[in-house]
This record gives structure tokens, sequence and C-alpha cells, in this order.
């Protein structure tokens, strides 16, 4: 008699001992992310080091990133996915390790401290898109949504809330070092869960040079509607978007009512995203997926206008949550899209451009928000970020429609995929209403 433990529909992925395995290892490598930043702040400022010099310690996690991420997804294309993730694992298993022993006999330096975020910042930029490739390899199509919003639901929780928690309270009761040598051990954990993942041969690219690779997977998402209109869409709806919320909404809320109220619309925030991503891993792939996702987005942000109007946490705090679970339920169509049509030797650079336009764009907005502080009010700027994402999903309506159609597995030796070439006809009338 099959048990009834995992019916929830998000779960049943984990009844598949392979995708457990690639779970586990993602929400350790998730856990030591979200571990390492609060440890790399407190290990800094154990330093006595300034405010500014923090700055620039936490700034290199993301500029490896950013430098890492375009050819990550190269590699995860032509290197086989468990050896992508066995080696991202050594490296952040050695840093951690080395950064550990360092502080524990009292020989750690800021510039030590400095590289460590660099390096781990490019691992973490190699590791997500093989792990994106792989889950399509492992998991079928039919059970990609609940994989998605199983994720969705994961990372915040993990990352943003369990690991910073617990290595603040492990720090706070010992000592820095004490930090590190937990996220070594996470990694040393997932290390060991990746190796009974199975191994697949990558298929031979069609260039040696991997910088044709790279330009491949732009000309993919160029040639591409539903990639292209997606992307474009993200890209503005960041840069409208994040400088208010990270620069903007905490200066405003901890004026007005001080920093544990702002905290608590923190939390609001990651609770929509928790509950959004679960409720729509839940159930099928909306038939009209590009409208259901661009519309989600666009609508959830339409909530952040409020905060031109009030500071009110009552108010704010339900528009934080709606946000939050509208991007979280379009997250989870967007990731099942992904593994389930773009073709599998080129997902690793589809999926790493998506990760760079959306980080390279982050600092854009944020710096955008500090030129025009002075000379806009935030009230306008917070109209700015709730209804232009409205007016761009209005504008893809009409230049980008793409027709409703049945959803299609995923193979390996799929050919490039371009989508309206690819499926059946449709007529305009039928395009416009997809939207």
């Amino acid at each position: 008699m099959t048990s009834d433990r995992l019916r929830i529909p998000v779960l049943v992925p984990l009844q598949r001992r392979h995708y457990q395995l690639l779970f586990a290892s993602m929400v350790l490598t998730l856990f030591g992310v979200g571990a390492w930043a609060i440890y790399l702040a407190m290990q800094t400022l154990a330093l006595d080091a300034t405010p500014a010099t923090l700055s620039s310690v936490v700034a290199w996690t993301g500029v490896g990133l950013l430098v890492c991420s375009l050819i990550a997804g190269v590699v995860a294309d032509r290197v086989a996915h468990r050896s992508v993730l066995l080696a991202v694992l050594v490296v952040n298993l050695a840093v951690t390790l080395t950064i550990g022993i360092l502080a524990f006999v009292g020989h750690i330096q800021i510039w030590q401290l400095s590289v460590s975020a660099f390096v781990l910042g490019a691992s973490t930029a190699f590791f997500f898109p093989a792990y994106t490739a792989m889950v399509p390899t492992l998991v079928p199509t039919e059970d990609l949504m609940a994989v998605n919003g199983l994720e969705g639901a994961t990372r915040p929780t993990v990352q943003q809330a369990l690991a910073p928690a617990l290595v603040g309270a492990l720090i706070g009761a010992t000592i820095p070092a004490a930090g590190a040598f937990m996220i070594a051990a996470a990694y040393a954990l997932a290390l060991v869960i990746v190796l009974g993942l199975p191994t697949r041969p990558r298929e031979e690219s069609q260039h040696p040079n991997p910088l044709r690779d790279l330009v491949g997977g732009f000309a993919y998402v160029i040639r591409t509607p539903w990639v292209l209109s997606s992307v474009a869409f993200a890209a503005v709806m960041g840069l409208l978007v994040t400088g208010p919320l990270e620069v903007l909404l905490p200066a405003l809320v901890r004026e007005a009512h001080g920093p544990g109220v702002y905290g608590l619309l923190v939390a609001a925030l990651g609770a929509g995203g928790l509950v959004g991503s679960m409720a729509m891993g839940s159930i099928t792939m909306p038939l009209r997926y590009l409208s259901t996702m661009i519309g989600a987005w666009a609508i959830g942000c339409l909530p952040l206008s409020l905060v031109a109007f009030t500071s009110n946490p009552w108010i704010l705090g339900p528009a934080l949550f709606f946000y939050g679970g509208m991007i979280g339920a379009g997250m989870v169509i967007w990731g099942t899209l992904l593994q389930e049509r773009v073709p599998l030797k080129l997902l690793g650079r589809v999926a790493s451009l998506d990760f760079f336009i959306s980080i390279a764009f982050m600092p854009v907005s944020i710096a955008m928000v500090g030129l025009l502080a002075d000379r806009v009010s935030p009230g306008t700027l917070f109209l700015a970020a709730g209804f232009g994402p409205i007016c761009m999903a209005a504008l893809i309506a009409g230049v980008a429609a793409l027709p409703a159609v049945k959803r299609r597995s995923n193979v390996v030796d799929a050919t490039p995929d371009t989508t309206d070439e690819a499926l059946p006809p449709t007529t305009p009338t039928e395009g416009a209403a997809a939207k």
C-alpha cells in the first residue's frame, strides 16, 4: 500500500530517490550561502572593521556572482552536471574550512575574507545553472511544477531564515570560527550526497570554442519570443522595484516605526513568497502560462504603490505578503517553463543568463534610486514600482503575444526551440488572448 505521507502535491517529487539527493544537496548549499553571509559580516566586524570595510568585503560576493554567472552556464551545458556540483562543493569545503582554521588560530585577515567572498560567490554562480539543468533529467515533466513550488518555498526559508538564525546563534554562543566550521560541515555533507547522484555524460558541443556556446545561448534567448519577453519584463521589473524596496522602504519604515517593524514587514514578504510558491506548485501548469506568470508579477507589484500614501504597517504588511506571493507563484511557472521547454543542451546557458540579468539590475536599480532620491519624491518612485510593471505587461501583451499551447516534455536531443516556429500555428486573436 502506498504511503499517504507524500500525497501533498509539492512533495510528490521527493518520492524519487535521485531527486531526494539533489534536493538535499541544494538545501545544504542554500544553508551554506545564507550562513556564510552572516559569518562573513560577524568575522569582519570581529576584526574591528569599519562599516566601509565590511561593505567592501561583502561586495566581493556579488562580484564573484556577476563575473562568473555567464561562463557558468556554458560550463553547465558542456560538463556533466554531477561533476560541476562536486567541483563547486569541493571548492566551498576547502575555502570555508581554511577560513575557519585561520580564524580559530587567530591569523585571519581582511584580504583573506575578501578572497573567500569572491570565490564562494563565483562557486554559487556555477552551482545553480548545473542544478537547474539536472532537475529535468531526474524528474518527469508532470512533476516539474511541484519541484519548482517546493524549491521556491525552500530557498527563502533555508537561505534567509534558518541559516542566518542557526549560524548567528552559534557564533553568539561561541566564536566566529565555529560558524565557519558549521558551514564547512554542511558543504561536506552535501558533497557526500552528490556522490550518490547518477553520472550522465554530456552531449559533445557543436562548438569547441566556449565563446561560441555563450553566443549561442544569447541567440536562443533573442530568437525565442517567450523567453525574450519574460526576461525583458523581469529586467524592467527589477530596475523599477529593487531600489525602492531595498533602499527607500527600510529608510521610510525605520524612521516612522523603528527597525523592529521593518523586520516584520520583511517577514511578511518572505511568508508570502512561501505561500505563493507552495500554492502554485500544488496545481498543474496553467494553459495560458505566459499571461499567468507575467500577470502575477505585474499585479503583485501593484500594492507597492501604497507606500506612496502610507507607512502604516497594517497596510504595508498585507501588501508585501501579496507581492511576495505573486512573485513566488510566477517564479514557479518560470522555473518550470525553463526546465520543460528549453532544450537540455541550452538550459544551463539560459538559466545563467536569466540569473545574470536579475543580479546585474539590482545594483543598477539601487544606484538609480540613490541618484534620484534628492530629485524625486519616494512616493513617485513607489508609484513607478507599482504601475510600471503593469505598463510593461501591457506592452508585452501587444508586441510579443504567444499562443496557449500544450506542455511538452524536454528531451536531451531536442533541437533549438524557436517557440512559435516549433508549435502549432495560431491566429493573431488567439495569440493576443494568450497574454
